[in-house]
C-alpha cells in the first residue's frame, strides 16, 4: 500500500496512536469491504486511507465509546465516504424517486423489493437511519419498519449464490 496515515500538526499523540491501534486492528476488514464495492485494489486502498485520514477526534470518541461495536462504526463511516461510487444510494430515501425507478438501479436484490422494503432497506443499509427515524419519517410504526428490513433481508437471502447458513 503506497499510501500512508498522515496526521496534522495538532493531532495529540493520543489521536494519533488511536488511529493507528483501529488501522491495525480493523484495515485488513475494511479494505476487503470496500474493495466489493469497488473492485479494484488500488481505489480500494485510497478509499480505507482516506477513512482514516479524515477521522476526527470526535469520531475516534464514538469508535472506542464503552459498548460501541468499533467495527460497525467505522463500517458506517465507510459506507457514507463510498455513497458517491454507489450509484444505488444516491437518491434511495426520496420516495418520489423510488416510485419512478430513477433512484435504485444495478442492484438485483433492491430491485426485487417493493417500494417501502427499498426505502427502509436503503435507509438503514446505506444512510445509517434508525428504525426509529425512519418510522418518523414515513410515518408507521417501528414494528413495521423492522418488518419491512426483515423482509428486505429475506429477498436478499433467498436469491444470493451461496451457500451460507440462513
Amino acid at each position: 500500500m503506497k499510501q500512508q496515515l498522515t496526521y496534522t500538526e495538532a493531532s495529540s499523540p493520543a489521536i494519533k496512536q488511536s488511529k493507528q491501534s483501529l488501522y491495525a486492528k480493523y484495515g485488513a476488514m475494511l479494505l476487503g469491504y470496500i474493495k466489493e464495492v469497488v473492485k479494484e485494489i488500488n481505489v480500494a486502498e485510497q478509499y480505507l486511507v482516506e477513512i482514516f485520514n479524515d477521522l476526527q477526534h470526535t469520531d475516534i470518541e464514538e469508535i472506542l465509546a464503552p459498548g460501541a461495536n468499533s467495527f460497525l462504526r467505522l463500517q458506517q463511516l465507510t459506507r457514507k465516504k463510498l455513497s458517491s461510487f454507489i450509484s444505488t444510494v444516491e437518491d434511495c430515501t426520496d420516495e418520489a424517486e423510488i416510485t419512478s425507478k430513477k433512484a435504485i438501479t444495478g442492484n438485483k436484490f433492491i430491485d426485487m423489493m417493493d417500494k417501502e422494503q427499498q426505502l427502509v432497506f436503503c435507509g438503514v443499509h446505506y444512510h445509517g437511519k434508525t428504525t426509529a427515524n425512519l418510522a418518523t419519517e414515513l410515518n408507521k410504526t417501528e414494528d413495521a419498519i423492522r418488518q419491512l428490513l426483515r423482509e428486505s433481508f429475506t429477498i436478499i437471502r433467498k436469491n444470493r449464490n451461496d451457500t451460507a447458513v440462513h
